[in-house]
């Protein structure tokens, strides 16, 4: 829990129910946050600090498009191939999705 205290002090809530964090990012949108010396994405932290561990095999889809985002409620985990297939990553000619 105090991880996610330590989120929200850098959050601004939107009208649209996001939680965007301020401050470190990782340079493509999404947030970061250093949890017991290692970087960690604020949606992973925020996620596994209020509804627990991401299943093994799991990334989290943010639902809101927002990758500042880290409100829970706002991402889903899935499997690779489903966030890829859902998100508006170009694919690469080949590659395996």
């Amino acid at each position: 829990m105090r991880v996610a205290m330590r989120i929200m002090a850098r959050v601004v809530l939107e009208k649209d129910g996001c939680w965007t964090k301020e401050g470190w990012n990782s340079g493509n949108g999404y947030g970061k946050i250093s949890v017991e010396g290692k970087a960690k994405m604020t949606h992973r932290a925020m996620y596994e600090s209020l509804v627990g561990p991401i299943p093994e095999g799991m990334v989290l889809d943010h639902l809101c498009r927002n990758r500042a985002c880290c409100n829970p409620d706002h991402v889903e985990p899935v499997t690779v191939r489903v966030n890829t297939h859902r998100g508006d990553a170009v694919l690469m000619r080949g590659a395996v999705g």
